[in-house]
């Protein structure tokens, strides 16, 4: 009985160890296509686009690996659909779709994967080149791009302590640094109606349209030019101005900030907010 249990566990152990090297050997291979293309995914740690070369780094404990750029290699990067060679550079995450031979690696096509993350705004500063969203900072890059709720461009003024927003970044030098900030709140600026300290939800009002926002946990108030005001600060007929997202009908307010001083009343009526930023 004893030697029938040692040789059934046995038995079990191989067929285990054979399961795993047969995966690992399907895992292996070059993906089904024409000329077996294969593709690799990680972060451009070098690009010489003289020499025509690319170095990339795979996620986790993948290898570095080394590409030549075939004469008529493709390139997609974000923004820029086609892109060229001159558009790679270091910190981007790309997926390199290549062929082997002997050992060869050479890429027929390199598309961006662009990296996003996001989050709240706790922090902006443009002097210092800075942004922090939800505990993560970013160094902002020059030329970063600012697009609105409404898809039009903006300017770094726009992005204010409170705003829900989304980082698409790239780690030149292992360093987050800021490519394009979009706004994913809408905007709804009018007079408050109502407030319930209970509920956490404040109303407001502009011409005929009213909405009713609930406070989220981490709701900006500013409050004399500073955050940290709550909603006991707020005073009804005040004009205000919301970030909000509409999650499943609940307007959901991640920002109440006063309405821009240099805008009258008649100026918004009948319109969700203003338009700022350009």
């Amino acid at each position: 009985m004893k030697y029938n249990s040692v040789t059934n566990r046995l038995t079990i152990c191989v067929a285990a160890a054979g399961v795993l090297v047969a995966a690992m050997a399907v895992a292996d291979q070059p993906a089904t296509g024409k000329n077996h293309e294969q593709c690799y995914t990680g972060k451009v740690t070098s690009v010489d686009p003289q020499e025509r070369v690319l170095d990339v780094k795979g996620w986790w404990f993948l290898p570095q690996k080394h590409f030549d750029l075939g004469a008529d290699c493709a390139y997609a990067m974000m923004g820029e659909n086609p892109g060229t060679i001159n558009d790679l550079r270091p910190g981007e995450k790309v997926a390199v779709s290549y062929q082997a031979a002997d050992g060869v690696l050479i890429a027929d096509r390199v598309t961006q994967r662009p990296m996003r993350y996001t989050g709240t705004v706790e922090d902006i500063a443009p002097n210092r080149h800075t942004l922090t969203v939800a505990h993560k900072e970013f160094q902002l890059a020059d030329d970063c791009a600012v697009v609105l709720h409404d898809d039009r461009s903006g300017t770094l003024a726009a992005i204010q302590p409170g705003d829900h927003v989304t980082v698409t970044y790239e780690t030149p030098d292992n360093t987050a640094t800021a490519r394009e900030i979009r706004m994913t709140s809408a905007l709804f600026t009018g007079d408050v109606t109502a407030i319930d300290l209970n509920t956490h939800t404040v109303s407001a009002k502009t011409g005929f349209e009213e909405k009713q926002f609930q406070l989220g946990d981490d709701c900006a108030i500013v409050i004399h030019g500073e955050t940290g005001g709550t909603l006991a600060d707020l005073r009804p007929d005040e004009r205000l101005q919301f970030n909000y997202n509409d999650i499943n009908g609940i307007n959901v307010v991640n920002r109440i900030a006063p309405a821009p001083a240099e805008t009258s009343k008649s100026a918004y009526l009948g319109r969700a907010g203003p338009n700022f930023g350009d």
